[in-house]
């Protein structure tokens, strides 16, 4: 495994990337007094490492932040739009992991991003290799297993 998808799973999977109150207003375009309230009523958590320092925020609570708005915005209370959300939770584990487990290495190659996205479990010489051009069209390819 390169050590590119190495970082790269650092960075946006260890909730160690944060993000301030404004930041994240901004990212969701929900106001700040929203932001607040919801974490009053604990939907949402913020960190905060001393007493009087900002309020930061993981990434994962924007998708929750954005996963609530879009509920709100479909015309459900706050309440079940959290409630909404929280279903979506899954989902976003299940997509989760398969970057976690499936993606072995990312490489650029003439004007095209490689990802290999590993061994094909009836096919076991083979690999699956996304291949991403400079338009963002993609395509699935099987490559022989190099050893």
């Amino acid at each position: 495994m390169s050590s590119m998808v190495n970082e790269l799973r650092r960075v946006f999977f260890d909730d160690r990337l944060l993000i301030t109150l404004s930041e994240l207003c901004e990212a969701s375009e929900v106001s700040p007094s929203q932001i607040r309230y919801w974490e009053k009523k604990g939907y949402i958590h913020s960190r905060q490492n001393q007493k009087n320092q900002s309020h930061k925020y993981t990434l994962r609570t924007l998708a929750t932040v954005a996963g609530i708005k879009f509920y709100l915005d479909q015309g459900f209370t706050l309440a079940t739009a959290f409630q909404k959300q929280n279903q979506q939770r899954d989902l976003h584990q299940s997509v989760k992991t398969f970057m976690m487990k499936r993606i072995h290495d990312v490489q650029e190659k003439s004007n095209q991003v490689e990802i290999d996205l590993g061994v094909v479990a009836n096919a076991p010489g083979k690999r699956v290799v996304a291949i991403v051009d400079q338009d963002g069209e993609t395509q699935l390819v099987l490559r022989e297993q190099q050893n």
